[in-house]
């Protein structure tokens, strides 16, 4: 397939973020595009919640393995603590609302992220969620970080700083990382470019490793970009560059 031929969501390889900022432009996630478009699958999450329907598949793809884990810790602990790192405005939480039920009342469920983000998952979610643009000091049972470990610059340090909490799990969703040498690109995304990361999976583990945790479960994460299902469009990419599929990963405390 030529280039032409697809919309190029990833271009250019860089080896760190310092070398990518040249090449950035727009918004991004701070941008009106993004919030909008987060208030809008929140706003219509929150509606089907309260009728009893189904939050759409699309929303909440990046979150899919949350319920079952948290189930089962369910039947373990009275109550669950949770940080949702980069939480956006609650999609963690609803999918937890959908799955749980009356349950839900039994976690404390934690949002970090930007302060805006904060302000407007506060008007929201109100007293059900924390909101916070600073990484909390106190324990939680589980850390989640779902399609956001890859727009931190030092991915490395914000592993130590979820380590920090004395969690037993962490959950990490939609990882870009494969058998690749570690690169930066830029997501085009609306007009913006957006520096992330695609990593290598042997360093993510032996880094996760040498903070005290072992992976003990790992999966592909299906989802749709665009029009494409599953496989990653990165035609435009050296083939020992590409990842067909992002990935879950589960780790629990040594």
């Amino acid at each position: 397939m030529d280039k032409s031929d697809y919309f190029v969501i990833w271009d250019g390889m860089y080896p760190d973020f310092k070398s990518a900022i040249k090449d950035t432009s727009g918004e991004g996630f701070t941008g009106d595009i993004y919030r909008e478009r987060s208030l809008s699958a929140a706003l219509e999450s929150l509606q089907l919640l309260e009728t009893g329907e189904s939050i759409p598949q699309f929303h909440k793809q990046r979150v899919t393995n949350l319920p079952p884990i948290i189930a089962l810790l369910l039947k373990i602990h009275t109550k669950i603590s949770i940080l949702d790192f980069g939480g956006g405005l609650g999609i963690g939480y609803m999918s937890l609302v959908e799955s749980l039920g009356s349950d839900v009342s039994r976690i404390e469920y934690t949002i970090l992220e930007l302060e805006e983000v904060c302000d407007h998952g506060e008007s929201l979610l109100g007293k059900k969620v924390r909101y916070t643009s600073t990484f909390p000091k106190e324990q939680f049972d589980l850390v989640l970080a779902a399609s956001s470990l890859q727009y931190v610059e030092d991915w490395r340090n914000a592993l130590r700083e979820m380590t920090f909490t004395g969690t037993q799990y962490i959950l990490l969703s939609d990882v870009f990382a494969g058998r690749i040498n570690p690169f930066v690109t830029l997501q085009n995304y609306y007009g913006s470019k957006i520096p992330q990361w695609f990593l290598n999976f042997e360093e993510l583990v032996q880094e996760l490793d040498q903070l005290g945790y072992e992976l003990i479960m790992k999966s592909n994460c299906p989802g749709r970009r665009l029009d494409s299902i599953d496989i990653l469009p990165m035609q435009n990419f050296p083939v020992d560059s590409q990842i067909r599929e992002t990935l879950n990963l589960l780790f629990a405390k040594k």
